[in-house]
């Protein structure tokens, strides 16, 4: 298996107050815990340029006027999108070991790589998923609904963007697959997305994206979308669903190795609301 998407339910071990956003503290417990046992492949995940062969979720779960609760439990995400970090990944961790965020001892309490047992959680590989849209096995969908979990954005002719517009979001993605899938898509994808899809819905709304030790403030959109295909080529709605389900693993746009971009396509779901348990809440809210 070359993907994997594991999900930790863990536990503070005290009420203690804590930064809404906590995407960095989890790419540094990822990093640390990498380091105890290999510190140069910790290190070179840190150094690394360009796209990062990982994301982080913030911590999600309730919180009680900026506090995190004993008595409840909490989940934190990480996907690796290499052979050799999914195997690293899955030893990293284990129930029952306390790992440190932003200063505080949390227990893992279970951690799951399993579809069934959460809606997040995943293991698979790439040609698995070009091939059950590539090799004809199912009929690409006309409309997809993607649900962006935590503040999504985009870097866009030098500006920030946070629209979550056809071609920035099917173009994110396609960079990422293309970075380290062992076979890349074609570029006119993100030709094909520009012009023949469409939003046809929104659930959006901006939330911020704090960002501690830098001292700034990051936007990003957080609801749901419906994107509708204008041209019914079955090639090309094939690698654009195909990138839809890629999106769980590859996060969305910028700072996804901080907590941003968590994105999951929904299936079976005409218009999802927004902040419901489809993983459609901003930073700090539940996603499972």
């Amino acid at each position: 298996m070359s993907l994997l998407s594991l999900v930790l339910t863990v536990r503070p071990q005290a009420r203690v107050l804590m930064p809404t956003a906590l995407g960095r503290a989890a790419h540094a417990a990822l990093l640390r815990a990498i380091a105890a046992r290999e510190p140069a492949a910790a290190e070179a995940l840190h150094v690394e340029g360009g796209a990062r062969p990982f994301t982080c979720s913030s911590l999600r779960g309730k919180r009680a006027n900026g506090a995190v609760l004993p008595e409840v439990n909490y989940v934190l995400r990480y996907t690796a999108l290499t052979e050799e970090l999914a195997a690293r990944m899955r030893g990293l961790f284990a129930a029952g070991e306390t790992m440190e965020l932003d200063g505080a001892p949390f227990v893992i309490q279970r951690l799951t790589c399993d579809a069934g047992e959460h809606p997040w959680a995943m293991e698979t590989t790439y040609e698995r998923l070009g091939g059950r849209w590539l090799l004809a096995r199912v009929t690409p969908a006309e409309r997809i609904v993607l649900s962006f979990a935590s503040p999504t954005a985009f870097r866009s002719q030098g500006k920030a963007q946070i629209f979550p517009l056809p071609e920035l979001v099917f173009g994110s993605l396609l960079d990422k697959w293309n970075a380290f899938a062992p076979t890349a898509l074609p570029d006119e994808t993100r030709r094909f997305a520009a012009e023949c899809l469409a939003v046809s819905r929104i659930q959006l709304s901006s939330r911020a994206a704090p960002f501690k030790s830098e001292g700034v403030v990051k936007f990003g959109a957080v609801g749901t979308v419906t994107y509708a295909v204008l041209n019914r080529d079955r090639y090309w709605m094939s690698l654009i669903n195909l990138l839809a389900d890629f999106a769980q693993l590859g996060g969305v746009g910028a700072s996804t190795a901080l907590g941003m971009g968590q994105c999951r396509r929904l299936t079976g779901v005409a218009a999802p609301v927004a902040g419901a348990h489809t993983g459609a809440r901003g930073e700090g809210e539940g996603e499972g």
